[in-house]
């Protein structure tokens, strides 16, 4: 009867925490929180290190205009999507990973950004120690 159970459970387990403990897993739920739900409190939760300055002064600097009553982020969202270009396994169990991103706006203008996502293992779990976005020029 246990091992019935344990596949469910690990499942279960797995399922619960939200993401894979990789470096690219908790890089995508990382770039998911961060620009897909513009939850940087979310984010905040993967992350470590200089990330975790660097989120916690984004929240700092927009907690009163989240406070806003009212305030509905879904009409301002623009259509987001990211994709990994490149992974580089550092010497110090550090992995970088590098991602083109999309942004485009309800009125049809698009920005391109690339974003790099320092990751390494905290405790045993995979961690956000550093990201940068910078933009890019679009291609004419």
């Amino acid at each position: 009867m246990i091992s019935r159970a344990l596949p469910f459970v690990l499942m279960l387990t797995l399922v619960s925490c939200g993401h894979k403990n990789t470096p690219e897993g908790v890089a995508d739920a990382f770039l998911f929180r961060y620009f897909i739900e513009l939850n940087q409190r979310g984010a905040l939760e993967l992350s470590t290190g200089l990330a975790e300055q660097k989120l916690q002064k984004e929240i700092e600097l927009t907690q009163s205009v989240r406070m806003e009553p009212n305030l509905d982020l879904s009409s301002h969202r623009p259509f987001i999507g990211y994709d990994l270009v490149t992974t580089k396994e550092r010497g110090d169990g550090t992995v970088t990973l590098y991602y083109d991103v999309t942004i485009e706006q309800k009125g049809g203008s698009k920005t391109k950004r690339e974003m790099v996502l320092s990751t390494t293992q905290v405790d045993g779990e995979w961690r956000v120690t550093n990201f940068d976005v910078f933009d890019r020029r679009l291609e004419p």
